[in-house]
């Protein structure tokens, strides 16, 4: 990303935290008057960190309407989730040769888990535990190089998500596997839990191809 000054720098980090973290979900529309009034500054800087956001695809400027956080196309998430397979399946090669702390990864899990104890699934919770339990996997890695091509990505508590029409049953399926990823990165098996690793990532992109197609 191009460099600004300070302040549209600051801005674009705020953005981009709050884009990432999910708390500015895909489609929501961004203010120019709200963040120059939470900035204290005039809107020109807030279109510059705009313009920055659209050319690493975090935002979309449509214009006569305002700018939207971008969401990505069926297409766009099927290729981001080929990518994630084979990054993240590095990821957790490195951690389990590096015989790496597993203790957030389990509280990540026990976060997902806890979401749907509920009569009414907490499928906002579970999103965000969901992304921290993957985004963890890359970070224990320790590869500054890995972990900085999986930014790039620009996934969210959403886009690592991406369910169509999940029911909760698919989803506690997709707990049991997560499970099973912890226990073999506890455990430092990093043959299987490699392999697992790309499968769990390959199903979840042959279910956005079917998904694709309704």
């Amino acid at each position: 990303m191009k460099k600004n000054n300070p302040l549209i720098e600051t801005i674009i980090d705020t953005l981009t935290h709050r884009i990432v973290s999910g708390e500015y979900p895909a489609g929501y529309k961004l203010s120019e008057n709200f963040i120059s009034q939470e900035f204290n500054c005039s809107r020109t800087p807030v279109r510059e960190a705009f313009k920055s956001l659209e050319q690493v695809s975090l935002v979309q400027i449509i214009a006569h309407s305002g700018t939207y956080v971008k969401m990505f196309s069926d297409e766009e998430n099927i290729e981001i989730t080929e990518i994630r397979a084979y990054l993240e399946a590095l990821a957790f090669r490195l951690a389990a040769e590096k015989k790496a702390d597993t203790t957030k990864l389990n509280t990540y899990l026990v976060e997902m888990e806890e979401s749907l104890v509920l009569d009414s699934p907490d499928f906002t919770r579970y999103g965000k535990a969901h992304f921290s339990f993957h985004q963890e996997i890359v970070n224990l890695s320790n590869n500054s190089i890995l972990i900085s091509m999986y930014e790039t990505l620009h996934l969210n508590s959403a886009t690592a998500l991406i369910y169509k029409n999940m029911n909760r049953d698919e989803i506690i399926s997709t707990i049991e596997e997560h499970a099973l990823i912890y226990t073999y990165l506890k455990y430092g098996d990093a043959v299987k839990g490699t392999a697992f690793m790309i499968n769990h990532l390959w199903k979840k992109r042959d279910r956005l191809k079917e998904d694709s197609k309704s």
